[in-house]
């Protein structure tokens, strides 16, 4: 991308931004929302009755890689320490815990380039405290992009739990789409092995079991989190908040399974594969090492006859040569009934 490309974006995102990137250095963009739900672009002018107003509430996402957003976020905005400490510390780990009534956590997502979206994960920090929702990334994600959109179509987000919910639910629908996808892979491959029509190519298996295994890893870890939150006992969060935490729970762990069952249906294939892929072989060995057998007889008489040497068998005898073969065939002959016997030819 040239400069002028970049400085194509960097305006854009300004204009989007109507004049809030100067006030709040750091932010990708802000949202407040009415008691309906409706969203309202930040700008400077609403900035302060959105944060400090007691209707609707407010969404600020942030880009943690920018040390002034993480200043701001330190200085001035309203959230329990431990909710400032995850979304100022450089650690990224997957986490979910509830401080003080607020939900925070680390989340993950897909990145996004300039122009689509990839497979390779990111992650997504949050703290929702109240009428506040607070998020930060250090790249451009899918799912927040998605919902960015969504809301510019004019999509009613009434609470910062059910837009958190919409970004969970959105990354659930693309792991289900990847294993979709990585489902339609394996089907192609299995039918091969069903038919005996292994090809060389169903043996690389092993990267649709990386692609799923790094999926299982992070929905994994995440329905650690969430059922452990959800099993807490001494949980501090209000109704809502946990409802919503109840049903991505039960999502994670719906999506987690189909990842396991699309990971053991890779592995049997796998193996499935490569034991026809081995069979195969070794019957061509078999079939090599019975023709090598056939033609050994043939090959001792030719190399006894064609020794340059006085005294050979019917060297002055006018069939010498029709007698040799014969001698050839005769011992191809024996051999071929010892390997019927043997049963190592049919």
């Amino acid at each position: 991308m040239d400069m002028t490309d970049a400085k194509a974006i960097s305006k854009t995102a300004s204009e989007a931004l109507g004049g809030l990137a100067e006030t709040l250095p750091g932010l990708v963009f802000g949202y407040a929302f009415d008691d309906d739900g409706r969203a309202t672009l930040l700008t400077p002018s609403n900035l302060t009755a959105a944060t400090t107003g007691r209707v609707g509430w407010t969404w600020l996402h942030f880009n943690l890689a920018d040390n002034r957003a993480r200043d701001w976020i330190d200085n001035h905005v309203t959230l329990p320490e431990a909710a400032k400490e995850l979304l100022l510390e450089p650690d990224d780990h997957l986490r979910l815990s509830a401080e003080d009534d607020a939900l925070i956590g680390v989340f993950a997502d897909f990145r996004r380039d300039l122009t689509r979206g990839t497979q390779d994960i990111a992650h997504l920090k949050f703290a929702l405290d109240g009428r506040l929702l607070v998020t930060g990334r250090r790249q451009s994600l899918q799912s927040i992009e998605d919902l960015r959109r969504a809301l510019a179509r004019g999509e009613a987000m009434e609470s910062g739990e059910q837009l958190l919910e919409w970004i969970f639910d959105r990354f659930a629908d693309q792991v289900t789409a990847m294993n979709k996808e990585i489902a339609e892979k394996l089907e192609v491959i299995e039918e091969r092995v069903v038919d005996d029509t292994v090809d060389p190519e169903d043996l690389r298996v092993g990267p649709i079991r990386r692609a799923a295994l790094r999926m299982n890893r992070q929905v994994g870890a995440l329905r650690i989190h969430f059922a452990a939150l959800v099993d807490n006992p001494e949980r501090d969060l209000p109704d809502d908040v946990f409802a919503m935490t109840e049903r991505v729970a039960l999502r994670l762990t719906t999506v987690a399974r189909d990842i396991e069952a699309i990971q053991e249906r890779a592995r049997i294939i796998q193996e499935e594969a490569t034991a026809k892929s081995a069979d195969h072989m070794n019957r061509q060995l078999s079939t090599l090492s019975a023709l090598t057998a056939l033609f050994l007889p043939a090959t001792l008489v030719t190399g006894l006859f064609g020794m340059n040497t006085h005294g050979l068998p019917f060297d002055d005898h006018d069939q010498g040569f029709w007698i040799a073969s014969f001698v050839a065939l005769c011992g191809s002959g024996i051999v071929y009934v010892i390997l019927r016997r043997l049963g190592i030819m049919k």
